[in-house]
């Protein structure tokens, strides 16, 4: 470095120290011009006798005058350097290279602007103090290594400096160098006190970095016996309540934590330098002694303004009697509002990040038609008897059976599951089919896999990104922007039809609408159902008993439509009698009726073999459980709607579709009541339908789907994404 640097220092009868710092000052080996700036303010005690010699710059102001934040801007304004290091009258420089580290630290990030130093204690000093130096400034980089502190504002990095912002903002004028540009920008705060903790804070706020640099130690500390720490800490405190609005915690049992924390920490700090036995017990009632007195101090201190102005003038080191609370600007990045909670994991954060938006990342590949694949699939969180789930987990399951190797990966952006993958993997085999598969948490621990499986709109933005995939595969087992009224959630739905995921979809309608609307390639496949757990059954059921897929809490299950329709046929028919299942909640019904909640499928499967006639509801996809129905021989009643007659037909084929109107609904029930024969019939079709359906068929559709897949690399999707565009 070329040109000038100055060394500043604000003087007050410092005498004591003065000759050895700035002859220290003068001792520095830089590759630049040293200015040597002191600033007095009325030295009664040689000090200016001393700068003199040094042949300092001075320049005198009133006592009056002075302030930390003002008189610091006086200097900005004199000094001539480009870089101003300030030091205090009693610090000094502990080797040659000092300056030259400070300077060394504005080369370590862009935008920096200031380097700080560590302080190490005096000879004399205290076991506790030197204890709690090295304590404090091992908060960065160890207290060994360069580290650099600046903002980062994103939602992660903002979460971080408002949980611990005094490891971003801390700042000691007592060893630091500022650059005279960022300065400019932001200069001290013409505050009497704390004028370096908003400097730091100002600077990062402002965009600029600042650096530590382990280096540029100086020797920095203070002798007062027990009343006066307890003063000192009392001044500091107070200023850091009048000026930060700082306020020490405090309460019997906190502060004996507080004692108790600082007192272990002193005992391992002196084991590690050899202090044993009697020494070791005199030491540590030292530490106890000093820590009672500092945090009375700053308890006292932050809430001075309680006390009577005599009492604070007393427990001054100054002398002072006053409390005068500064009007400083809240920090805009820190303010806290009761109406507000500021997280980094607000839930939406894997969208945001998503963009700008881009297509799958793929692994380059020559292509591949048979073997076993390794498959990872990302999916939600689940709640017992989840049916999009349920479909999941068998398909993996029959995966297995023929060689194929698995992985669960639970992608939770709302920290709705608190539990380790491997209670995870338990609920499932116990409650949805037997997997080999491991479950994980999280993505952390994705390596690689043949193929990434997206089985849900969330899941779909970050399987887009996982490296090391040769293929990535979309299975849509819903139009999942209609869950949604117009909001944020169907925008972001819908884009995920537009990242180039190739598709695997759940009934001929969802595969043409997403082939007509979004261009997607689509292989389709057809969901299993158990048959071993719903046996057919021609026998004579109850007469008037209706079981009622309630899943209230999934709006696409249309069920107030259907409590509507069961009010009505309950108005026109005696004898009905409802069963509601699916949902854990309770309900709001018109009618009398019984509510099974969630129940195991065997306990379904016994309902369905009783009842006369179901009734479950698909205002997009059809649902499983009217297989299950189908299965089960029991005659199922379903909305006449597109999505539904594309896989069951037109009404009476394998089930009676209602007009989705509460008598249309009533009508349909009325038409399997009065004419069982008929009905039956048409149970004896859907069975047939439903056992051409296994989960060996789904399997083949799957398997042949990643076969073909796999054998048509596409390192680089042609089609470009457009998501955040449309």
């Amino acid at each position: 470095m070329t040109g000038i640097v100055t060394v500043a220092i604000p003087v007050l009868n410092g005498a004591e120290y003065l000759d050895e710092v700035l002859s220290a000052v003068r001792r520095q080996v830089i590759d630049a011009e040293l200015e040597l700036l002191v600033v007095d303010s009325g030295s009664d005690d040689g000090s200016l006798e001393i700068a003199q010699r040094h042949q300092a710059r001075i320049h005198e102001i009133p006592k009056i005058e002075f302030t930390h934040g003002g008189t610091r801007n006086l200097i900005m304004e004199l000094a001539q350097g480009d870089r101003v290091a300030f030091l205090t009258q009693d610090a000094t420089p502990a080797g040659d290279r000092w300056l030259a580290s400070l300077l060394e630290g504005f080369d370590a990030a862009p935008g920096v602007g200031v380097v700080f130093g560590p302080h190490e204690t005096r000879p004399k000093a205290s076991h506790v103090l030197k204890a709690e130096m090295e304590r404090h400034f091992a908060n960065w980089g160890g207290g060994a290594e360069i580290d650099v502190q600046s903002i980062d504002r994103s939602p992660q990095g903002l979460s971080a400096y408002r949980a611990e912002p005094w490891r971003f903002t801390f700042l000691s004028s007592v060893n630091c160098c500022l650059d005279r540009e960022a300065w400019q920008s932001v200069p001290f705060r013409e505050v009497p006190y704390a004028e370096d903790q908003l400097l730091g804070r100002d600077l990062l706020e402002a965009g600029y970095a600042k650096v530590f640099h382990p280096d540029a130690r100086v020797l920095h500390s203070h002798h007062y016996r027990s009343f006066g720490f307890l003063r000192r800490y009392f001044d500091e405190y107070r200023g850091l309540r009048e000026v930060l609005g700082y306020r020490e915690p405090a309460g019997p049992l906190r502060t004996l934590r507080s004692i108790r924390t600082l007192y272990r920490s002193d005992k391992a700090w002196l084991r590690r330098h050899g202090i044993r036995g009697a020494r070791l017990a005199w030491a540590l009632a030292g530490s106890l002694r000093h820590h009672t007195i500092r945090l009375t101090g700053a308890i006292l201190g932050s809430r001075a303004g309680r006390l009577p102005p005599g009492v604070r003038r007393i427990l001054s080191l100054e002398r002072r009697s006053t409390f005068e609370p500064l009007p400083v600007e809240e920090s805009p990045l820190l303010r806290s509002d009761p109406l507000v909670d500021v997280r980094a994991d607000w839930g939406w954060e894997f969208v945001r990040r998503a963009y700008p938006a881009r297509d799958v990342l793929l692994d380059p590949h020559s292509g591949r038609t048979r073997g076993a694949t390794t498959s990872a699939w990302i999916v939600p969180p689940w709640g017992i008897g989840s049916g999009g789930h349920a479909v999941i987990f068998r398909l993996i399951a029959e995966l297995e059976r023929r060689g194929h190797s698995c992985a669960i990966f639970v992608f939770d952006p709302f920290g709705w599951n608190a539990r380790p993958g491997a209670d995870l993997r338990q609920e499932i085999r116990e409650h949805f089919t037997p997997v080999e598969a491991q479950v994980f948490v999280g993505l952390e621990d994705f390596d690689s896999a043949d193929i990434a499986v997206a089985t849900n709109w969330w899941t779909a933005y970050p399987t887009r990104d996982l490296p090391r995939c040769r293929e990535k595969v979309y299975l849509v087992q819903d139009y999942e922007p209609s869950f949604y009224p117009a909001s944020a959630e169907e925008l972001w739905t819908e884009a995920t039809y537009r990242m180039g995921y190739r598709c695997i979809a759940y009934t001929p309608w969802l595969a043409d609408l997403l082939r007509d609307q979004y261009q997607l390639e689509v292989a389709e496949l057809d969901c299993g159902t158990d048959l071993d757990t719903y046996p057919f059954s021609d026998e004579e059921r109850e007469p008037g008993l209706i079981a009622v897929y309630a899943r209230r809490e999934t709006p696409r299950r249309a069920v107030e439509l259907a409590f509507a329709g069961l009010a009505t046929l309950l108005e026109r028919r005696p004898g009905v009698r409802v069963v509601l299942f699916g949902s854990p909640f309770p309900q709001t019904v018109p009618f009398p009726c019984r509510n099974l909640g969630v129940v195991p499928p065997s306990e379904l499967a016994a309902l369905y073999r009783r009842a006369s006639a179901g009734v479950v509801f698909s205002l997009t996809n059809l649902s499983l459980v009217t297989q299950e129905m189908m299965a089960s021989g029991l005659p199922v009643v379903e909305l006449d709607r597109q999505n539904v007659r594309s896989v069951l037909g037109t009404s009476g084929d394998l089930a009676t579709l209602a007009e989705p109107t509460p008598d249309g609904i009533a009508d349909a029930l009325e038409a399997i009541f009065d004419d069982r024969a008929r009905a039956m019939e048409m149970a004896g079709r859907a069975r047939a339908f439903v056992e051409q359906r296994t989960w060996n068929r789904a399997c083949d559709e799957l398997e042949q789907a990643f076969a073909d897949f796999l054998a048509s690399p596409r390192a680089n999707p042609e089609r470009r994404s457009l998501a955040l565009r449309t």
